[in-house]
C-alpha cells in the first residue's frame, strides 16, 4: 500500500529528456516479475526495475534475473544512498536493477542508470552539469568508505557567486522534490564544512542555461 513515487520520478526524467517509456506495477511475485521481464525483452533498449534488489527474501528481481542467466556486472557499491543498485546485461539488454527505498532510488537513477541512458545516446559525458559553490551549512557523511550525495539547493548572490545549503529536517519525497542540486561528498572524506567551496551537480537543466547567460 504504498505509491509507486520513484516510477513517477523516473518518468519525469525520462520524459523531460524526451525518452519514450513503458511503466508497468508489479506484485512481489516471482512469476510475475519473470513474465514482465521477459515481456519488456521484446521491444526495448533498456530495462530499468525498482526494488527488490537487495537480499531479504522479499527482495526477487536480482535472484529472477541470475536464474534467467543474465551476465551480472556489479550487485552494490560503495555509494549512499543507493548502495543496493545491481547492473547486467541479459540478452544484451542493458538491465538496471535499483533500490526501492526513494533516496536510493533517485541516487542510483541519476548516477549509473541517467548516464547509461545517456551513453547509449552516444554521449560520453554525465548528463548532470555540475559548477563550484560555497557551502552555507555542515555537511557530513554517513561512512568515509563511501560516496554519499546529498539533496541541496543553489542560490546566488549580486556578483555571481553560488552557494549551496543541504536540506535538513524534511522527509525524503520532500527533499527530492523541492533539490535544485546534489551535493557529492567523495568517497575518503567524512565531512564539507560551511564556508568551503564544493562541486555540486545540477538538477535544474535552468540553472545550467542561466549560468551560460549571465557570464
Amino acid at each position: 500500500q504504498l505509491y509507486a513515487s520513484n516510477l513517477v520520478t523516473m518518468a519525469a526524467w525520462l520524459a523531460s529528456l524526451g525518452i519514450c517509456y513503458q511503466m508497468s506495477v508489479i506484485k512481489d511475485d516471482g512469476d510475475e516479475i519473470r513474465q514482465e521481464i521477459l515481456k519488456c525483452l521484446l521491444g526495448v533498449d533498456m530495462i530499468l526495475t525498482s526494488g527488490g534488489a537487495w537480499g531479504s527474501e522479499r527482495d526477487l528481481v536480482v535472484g529472477i534475473l541470475d536464474a534467467l542467466g543474465w551476465k551480472k556486472l556489479f550487485h552494490h557499491v560503495r555509494m549512499g544512498p543507493g548502495k543496493g543498485v545491481a547492473f547486467g546485461l541479459l540478452q544484451n539488454r542493458p538491465v538496471f536493477c535499483l533500490p526501492g527505498g526513494p533516496a536510493s532510488n533517485e541516487k542510483a537513477f541519476l548516477q549509473f542508470a541517467l548516464p547509461g541512458i545517456s551513453r547509449l545516446g552516444g554521449n560520453t559525458h554525465h548528463p548532470l552539469p555540475s559548477l563550484t559553490a560555497k557551502l552555507t551549512k555542515n555537511v557530513r557523511g554517513r561512512h568515509r568508505s563511501w560516496t554519499e550525495f546529498k539533496d541541496a539547493y543553489l542560490t546566488c548572490d549580486s556578483s555571481g557567486n553560488y552557494q549551496v545549503t543541504p536540506y535538513q529536517n524534511l522527509n525524503r519525497l520532500q527533499s527530492i522534490a523541492r533539490a535544485t542540486c546534489l551535493i557529492c561528498i567523495p568517497e575518503g572524506m567524512e565531512s564539507i564544512n560551511e564556508g568551503e567551496l564544493t562541486s555540486v551537480q545540477l538538477l535544474t537543466p535552468t540553472l545550467e542555461l542561466a549560468t551560460a547567460a549571465t557570464g
